[in-house]
C-alpha cells in the first residue's frame, strides 16, 4: 500500500483519460490556473479556503472520483493512500464506484438550488408589485385631493401647484460608492442604497469565474462570452457580503444601478467587501 498527494491522484486520473487542462476548464467551469494549482497542491495560490474546497470536489465529480476522501486530505493536510503496482486499477475503480453510489444523491442538488432561485425570485416580484399597487392607490388619493382644492380657491390651486412641484423636483439620492483598498482587495462602503440591492456582473470578451456571499450566486458562476452577465439581490437585512473575481480585467459591477471603480485592483484576480451602511 502506498501513498499519493491530492495534485498526484488529480493528475493521474486526468491523464489516464486523455484530458488537458483545457478540456477539464469547460468540463467544470474552474479556470485552468486554478486546476493546475491543485494538480500542482498549491492550494495557497486560490483566493480562499472554501473556494479550493469548491474546486476540489467538482474536480473529483468530473473525474468520478470520491471527493470525500479527496477533502479529507486536503483538511487535514495528508496524503491519499492507494495501491501498489498491479492494484491501482482497483484503487481507481473502488473511488469510482463509491463516487457513482453518491451519483444519485448530488444529482438532486442542481434542483434544489433551482427551487431557491425560483423562490426568491418569485418573493421579489410580489414586494415590487405590492409596492407599486399602493404606490398607485397613494398617488390616485393624493390627485383626488388636488382636483378639490383647485376648484375651492386660486389660492390653494397655487399652493398644491407648488407642493407638486417641490415633490416631483425630488429625486431619490443616488447609491453612493466609498472605495479604498488595491491590489487583490478592495473595500467598498455603500449609502443611500434601499433593500434588497440589486448586484449586476457582466463581461465584454474575457471568461471569468464570480461569486457573491449570501446571494444566489454564492457558490458561484461563469461569465464568458456565451454567458455575459449574471444579476442577484443582496437580502434585506444582509448589511455585508464579498464579490470574488477569478479575473479582475474585463468585468464591469454595478451596486444599485451604479458602476463600482475597481480599477484599484491591479492583480488578476481579486475580491471586494461590500458594507451597507
Amino acid at each position: 500500500m502506498r501513498q499519493k498527494s491530492i495534485g498526484e491522484v488529480l493528475k493521474t486520473a486526468r491523464e489516464s483519460r486523455g484530458w488537458s487542462l483545457a478540456e477539464m476548464q469547460r468540463l467544470t467551469q474552474i479556470q485552468a490556473k486554478y486546476l493546475q494549482a491543485l494538480e500542482y497542491n498549491d492550494f495557497a495560490f486560490i483566493p480562499d479556503k472554501d473556494y479550493a474546497r469548491n474546486f476540489l470536489e467538482r474536480y473529483a465529480h468530473v473525474l468520478e472520483l470520491d471527493s470525500e476522501i479527496l477533502l479529507e486530505a486536503y483538511d487535514t493536510d495528508s496524503l491519499v493512500v492507494y495501491y501498489g503496482v498491479g492494484e491501482e486499477e482497483d484503487f481507481d475503480e473502488k473511488l469510482s464506484r463509491s463516487q457513482r453510489g453518491k451519483k444519485g444523491v448530488s444529482n438532486y442538488l442542481p434542483m434544489i438550488y433551482l427551487l431557491l432561485a425560483a423562490c426568491s425570485i418569485l418573493i421579489f416580484i410580489t414586494y415590487i408589485v405590492h409596492s407599486r399597487i399602493q404606490n398607485q392607490a397613494t398617488l390616485s388619493e393624493n390627485s383626488s385631493y388636488k382636483v378639490v382644492s383647485q376648484s375651492t380657491s386660486k389660492s390653494s390651486s397655487s399652493s398644491s401647484t407648488t407642493a407638486s412641484s417641490t415633490t416631483s423636483s425630488s429625486t431619490t439620492p443616488k447609491v453612493g460608492l466609498t472605495v479604498s483598498g488595491g491590489g487583490d482587495s478592495l473595500t467598498v462602503k455603500v449609502t443611500n442604497a434601499t433593500e434588497p440591492l440589486d448586484i449586476k456582473l457582466s463581461v465584454t470578451d474575457v471568461t471569468s469565474w464570480i461569486s457573491v456571499s449570501d446571494t444566489d450566486l454564492a457558490t458561484g458562476s461563469t461569465l464568458s462570452a456565451e454567458n455575459k452577465s449574471a444579476m442577484t439581490t443582496l437580502p434585506t437585512g444582509v448589511q455585508t457580503t464579498t464579490i470574488t473575481l477569478g479575473v479582475v480585467q474585463g468585468v464591469t459591477i454595478e451596486i444599485g444601478s451604479q458602476k463600482l471603480d475597481t480599477s484599484l485592483l491591479t492583480n488578476q484576480s481579486g475580491t471586494i467587501v461590500l458594507t451597507i451602511e
